[in-house]
């Protein structure tokens, strides 16, 4: 019997503390609703109107912010780890800075946004829309941008290592000294990117589109992939060594100083290519279209 009224009273303590707690988080919802406080963290915002609101350093981590309005909303610096935003617009909005840490942004629109700096990290961007949206040195180790648009994203210095952007369109992206480490680009198309000095360290490339992308200095050591294209790219002085390409097209390419040791180009086309001064220490090209047209042994 004792037990049994020591568990009841553990138990009612819980429920109290439960109570209070909820009860804290119904005033923090009703004080920033009031334009009393800007931190509301784990509060359910869904549906709030939260326009030409400054959150400068707000925290609403944890939030619920699905179905929420952010027109001409200041975000610099804001705390939104692990908020639900999917669909949210943030279309120019200014997030500099700003925490989206393991963030529910699926299908978000940051177009044109200001991101610079920001912690993305393990975020759920799929099919999101961050075109021309500056991402200088923002961290978006991990996260998931399957489909994602980065269509003239400005990503120098970001770091994309070990995230999933499979399908994810990047024409014309920068990635200058970007980190893309162990990326999955599957299927991603990097029409005409930019990517000098940037590292692709045992990244996935099957199916991805580099046609004339600039991948001087690239880092690109054990990087894995099938049907790559990379026609007509700028990949003077990039490291290769260890890849596996096979089947990649490399129609004039420009691989002049690239280090290409140990390399496994089969059944690549690596016709009008330009090899002179690279580095072919233990190359593979079985079965691949040399410059001159001949087919390797």
């Amino acid at each position: 019997m004792k037990r049994l009224r020591l568990i009841l009273h553990s138990g009612l303590a819980s429920l109290a503390v439960c109570v209070a707690a909820a009860s804290a988080v119904a005033q923090d919802r009703e004080a920033f609703l009031a334009r009393q406080t800007i931190h509301c963290a784990g509060c359910n915002l869904g549906g709030a109107k939260l326009d030409r609101r400054d959150l400068t350093g707000a925290d609403l981590s944890g939030a619920d912010l699905k179905g929420a309005t952010f027109s001409r909303t200041i975000l610099r610096g804001a705390n939104l780890a692990g908020a639900n935003l999917a669909g949210a617009n943030f279309k120019r909005r200014d997030l500099t800075g700003a925490n989206l840490t393991g963030a529910n942004l699926e299908g978000a629109t940051f177009h044109r946004a200001m991101l610079r700096g920001a912690n993305l990290s393990g975020a759920n961007l799929n099919e999101a829309n961050l075109n021309v949206a500056v991402l200088t040195s923002a961290n978006l180790q991990r996260a998931t941008l399957v489909q994602a648009l980065l269509f003239q994203a400005e990503a120098g210095g970001a770091d994309f290592t070990a995230a999933n952007l499979s399908g994810a369109l990047m024409g014309s992206a920068r990635l200058i000294v970007a980190k893309l480490d162990g990326a999955d680009l599957t299927f991603a198309d990097l029409w005409e990117a930019r990517l000098t000095n940037a590292t692709l360290r045992k990244a996935t490339l099957t199916d991805a589109n580099l046609h004339a992308a600039t991948l001087l200095r690239a880092d690109m050591r054990g990087v894995v992939g099938e049907r790559t294209v990379f026609t007509q790219a700028n990949m003077r002085g990039a490291k290769l060594s260890d890849a596996v390409l096979h089947e990649a097209d490399l129609f004039q390419a420009d691989l002049v100083e690239a280090d290409l040791s140990r390399a496994d180009f089969a059944r690549s086309r690596l016709s009008a290519a330009k090899l002179f001064n690279a580095i072919q220490t233990d190359t593979k090209f079985q079965g691949a279209i040399m410059p001159d047209n001949s087919v390797h042994p």
